[in-house]
């Protein structure tokens, strides 16, 4: 995945603001697919989302339907679409969560940053295979 310094930076002040809760939000960009199929989503814009999960906001995130369906549309007035999201894992690893599988779409990113005792710990992203199952991804993070 490509993400803008910029970008990339906010998910940290928002993983940060919303201790010791997860926080969460999507990835608006475009996806690009050599001719091998391997694919390569590039974030143009983070649109930061309320985690509207009701209990267990420390082990899991939510977002409602009508959020998504906005930064979908907003998306796609700038010419793009979602091409994943983030959230922040507290005090596990940054891996991809049973609650993570159902929740990605095949073909989307998922960035997920893990604290331990209130410190970020490790940043990794997972590419969500078409087949099933997440393939972990570099990060190019650009200015």
């Amino acid at each position: 995945m490509k993400i803008p310094r910029r970008a990339f930076e906010i998910i940290q002040e928002q993983a940060f603001r919303e201790l010791p809760q997860e926080c969460c939000g999507l990835f608006a960009g475009v996806q690009h697919v050599d001719h091998r199929g391997n694919i390569e989503n590039v974030v143009h814009e983070v649109a930061p989302c309320r985690n509207c999960l009701y209990h267990g906001r420390e082990n899991g995130f939510e977002i409602s339907h009508n959020e998504y369906c906005d930064v979908e549309k907003e998306a796609r007035s700038l010419g793009y679409t979602i091409v994943g999201s983030y959230h922040s894992h507290i005090n596990s690893p940054a891996v991809p969560s049973l609650h993570d599988v159902d929740f990605a779409r095949p073909g989307h990113t998922m960035l997920i940053i893990s604290f331990s005792e209130g410190r970020p710990k490790e940043v990794t992203a997972w590419l969500r295979r078409q087949s099933g199952g997440f393939h972990q991804e570099q990060i190019r993070v650009v200015e």
